[in-house]
């Protein structure tokens, strides 16, 4: 007996071990399974949300959502310039079996040599762009390939297209590679175009890779530029382009501008320059080419300037109207000696002439004795008056203040020189706006390129108006002046060149030496014409520069023809018929076409 019970106490020792550790292994499991479970409660719902957005933020990337550009328009709302969606062209060269045959498949239309296009389908690169902003046209040919490994990718930001080709390129100017203005009304009025970008936050790897299926989160949407409305009317300018094409061709002349303007309100209407430039291809074109003359080039006016020199002898009431001077071809002043042009105006053939003669028969002598007899002060009161030597600020980048010395600074010869137009420069633009005041009866105007700003839903956010800046003479003076002007159509350096069949035209020829670095140039001449029409009531005042022209160098001969061109077509395009002549203008004797125009 006593054996039995011994063999049984140690298995019951055992059993009670075993139930033991199976409690405390249940006890264990069932633990952790709580500490499992407050885990999962505590991070997955008491710390989720903000666990889950620490982990988004790891893997955030930011991308700026680029902003449609404004469009650029013509007075009458025709599209100058607009941005067009824009594609690139992208590689996976991993992807690709066999890259001289999808070299050979991608050259013609993409424009490359096939071994250029092979090399870059053979890099190491993950990822290679062959093209960039591209046309929609070319986008879709690529795509139409269907060749493995090539890929079209919309770019954030647009490519600008001109529907016009080069027309108004030299005043449009152009963006840069992400649509940043960098010439012309681009340029200068690029704060308005450009919009405001956006931002966008995308999940991505640690490389910066989008991740598939990810949602895009638009914090900050991008803001479409404003459009402009430009004072141009395409028609004009599209116009006066050709015709100074034409003179600067026929002339053999280095380069030319042309500016239409309305008198009335100042508005550029027109405003051209030669050479010019094919906008998308900019950078293939010279800096020379980019430039917009009328603007940023000064140059001395000649002959031209001498209604300047008028406005200020009659204004000041120092010069009348039928006050003569001598009438004689060369004037010793400040040890020089001042000559009038050998163009068969020569002034020799009379005893006196008055003001009104001077200007019709562009004397430079004459015009110098006016100017000695008013005094510097009273030219130089007109000058600051008419802007001269201070930027017109029409709103055009680079533009040039022109050069006019201090009166301190003037030597004996400066005012007698200044007075017909030399040894004081200035631009076309400041030019025009000058004869523009006598057009309209003596109010300088602000010159306007900027019509209006249209929002992007296509209501006009505000629009511009006429800008007077200052009274530069009396009406009656500026009356006095036109009738200088339409005299030297009918029977001075002007006639017959800047004459327009059944339109009265008036205005003023220039024939200028071209300084350079304080020294004349040697044959080197502006020939100009400045002028306006109808002559009664002036709608278009019209300017002409020509530089350095080969075989004549005279304003009457080389830029009045383009003027009365000029004329003619914008007479036309307002509307306005021809009118039968009540009388044939009276031709000046012995005077012979080839040697019209001071």
């Amino acid at each position: 007996m006593t054996s039995h019970r011994s063999a049984r106490r140690p298995n019951e020792a055992a059993q009670r071990s075993s139930a033991v550790r199976v409690k405390l292994a249940f006890y264990i499991i069932v633990a952790f399974a709580a500490y499992i479970a407050w885990r999962f409660f505590v991070v997955q719902i008491r710390q989720g949300p903000s666990l889950a957005a620490r982990a988004y933020e790891q893997h955030l990337t930011t991308v700026e959502l680029a902003a449609h550009r404004g469009t650029i328009f013509d007075r009458d709302g025709n599209a100058l310039v607009r941005s067009l969606p824009s594609q690139s062209i992208y590689v996976t060269p991993s992807d690709i079996a066999d890259p001289a045959a999808t070299a050979r498949a991608l050259a013609p239309v993409l424009g490359r040599s096939a071994s250029a296009l092979a090399a870059l389908l053979q890099t190491k690169s993950a990822y290679v762009q062959l093209d960039h902003k591209v046309t929609r046209d070319r986008a879709d040919a690529v795509t139409k390939l269907g060749l493995p490994g090539i890929s079209v990718v919309p770019e954030p930001t647009g490519i600008r297209f001109i529907p016009s080709g080069r027309l108004a390129s030299t005043v449009l100017g152009f963006t840069g590679f992400d649509e940043n203005g960098l010439d012309g009304v681009e340029y200068s009025f690029d704060s308005i175009l450009r919009g405001t970008p956006g931002r966008m936050d995308l999940e991505a790897d640690q490389f910066g890779r989008v991740l598939p299926f990810a949602r895009p989160h638009i914090d900050v949407a991008a803001k479409a530029g404003y459009s402009i409305v430009l004072t141009l009317d395409s028609y004009l300018q599209y116009n006066v382009e050709q015709i100074l094409r034409k003179t600067v061709a026929q002339w053999h002349a280095k380069n030319g501008s042309a500016i239409v303007m309305d008198p009335r309100t100042g508005e550029i209407l027109a405003l051209a320059n030669v050479p010019d430039f094919d906008v998308p291809q900019y950078t293939r074109f010279p800096a020379d080419d980019l430039r917009d003359r009328a603007v940023t080039d000064a140059y001395e006016p000649g002959s031209t300037f001498k209604l300047i020199t008028a406005t200020a002898a009659l204004d000041s009431g120092k010069v009348t109207p039928e006050d003569r001077f001598p009438a004689r071809d060369t004037l010793h002043v400040g040890g020089s000696t001042i000559h009038n042009a050998e163009d068969g105006f020569l002034a020799s053939a009379s005893a006196s002439e008055n003001l009104g003669e001077i200007i019709t028969k562009s004397h430079n002598v004459g015009a110098a004795e006016v100017a000695l007899r008013i005094g510097k002060h009273t030219m130089d009161d007109a000058l600051l008056r008419f802007g001269f030597g201070t930027p017109t600020e029409v709103g055009l980048p680079g533009e040039s203040a022109g050069i006019l010395a201090p009166l301190a600074d003037w030597s004996a010869t400066s005012l007698p020189t200044i007075a017909f137009g030399q040894g004081i420069a200035t631009t076309p633009l400041a030019m025009a706006r000058a004869y523009s005041a006598i057009a309209n009866g003596g109010l300088l105007l602000r010159p306007r390129i900027l019509a209006a700003i249209v929002a992007p839903d296509g209501s006009t956010v505000y629009r511009y108006g006429r800008e007077v800046e200052r009274r530069v003479m009396s009406a009656r003076t500026a009356a006095v002046l036109r009738g200088y002007l339409r005299n030297v159509v009918l029977h001075g350096t002007g006639n017959p060149t800047a004459q327009v069949a059944g339109y009265a035209t008036a205005g003023k020829t220039g024939t200028a030496q071209i300084a350079e670095n304080g020294l004349y140039l040697s044959g080197a001449y502006v020939a100009s014409f400045i002028g306006y029409v109808p002559a009664a009531a002036p709608h278009y005042v019209i300017l002409v520069k020509v530089t350095q022209p080969e075989g004549s160098i005279y304003g009457g001969v080389v830029a009045a023809p383009a003027f009365a061109d000029i004329a003619r077509r914008a007479m036309m395009h307002a509307g306005v018929p021809p009118q039968a002549p009540t009388a044939a203008p009276r031709l000046v004797r012995g005077v012979t076409m080839s040697k019209r125009g001071a």
